[in-house]
């Protein structure tokens, strides 16, 4: 794949379909107080809008019962009404509702995130990585994403104290999302 970054050419008007294969939707959080956890999702969708140049809109949805931890266990346990409640609440989203254009290829992008049947408004912090064309003649654009939330204004409540008086699991979820999307024929 052929790629320049944005701060050299600007990026096309149109719709741009994740391309799951190539993307990863991830979080972060502290684990007993001395590590970092990390996991993703796998069944994820979304599209970018661009226009003049730049980003437009953002929206976004991710199947919560495709947690990816590679522990079954674990997966399970997040998966109930401790953590993600999948039963209930299949799905998150997310909807852009300001972009702001902070510099050349770099924007601050608030929008409401949907989890557990709560909305509260998430700010990532967006870098465009590049802009090409596939073999295919397809052409691509490369978005990183990372922010942070409480987990917890989410109704993910659940936690354990340790000896030390460390949490189990910290109320801070650091978000990296690293996306690469297909703009849409029409």
């Amino acid at each position: 794949m052929t790629t320049a970054t944005t701060t050299k050419q600007a990026i096309p008007t149109g719709t741009w379909e994740i391309d799951t294969l190539h993307s990863s939707i991830g979080f972060e959080v502290k684990h007993l107080g001395i590590s970092t956890f990390r996991g993703g999702f796998a069944d994820y969708a979304g599209t970018i809008e661009t226009e003049g140049g730049r980003l437009s809109r953002v929206e976004g949805t991710i199947q919560a019962d495709s947690i990816d931890i590679n522990d079954e266990q674990l997966g399970g346990h997040l998966r109930s009404p401790d953590f993600f409640d999948v039963e209930r609440y299949p799905e998150a989203h997310f909807v852009s509702t300001a972009i702001e254009q902070v510099e050349e290829g770099r924007y601050r992008l608030v929008g409401d995130f949907t989890l557990r049947g709560a909305t509260h408004p998430v700010t990532l912090d967006v870098t465009v990585e590049g802009l090409g064309t596939d073999p295919g003649g397809n052409e691509r654009l490369s978005l990183l994403a990372e922010g942070e939330l409480d987990r917890t204004a989410y109704g993910l409540t659940w936690n354990s104290t340790l000896a030390n008086g460390a949490a189990a699991v910290s109320e801070r979820v650091r978000l990296v999302l690293s996306v690469e999307a297909v703009r849409s024929a029409s």
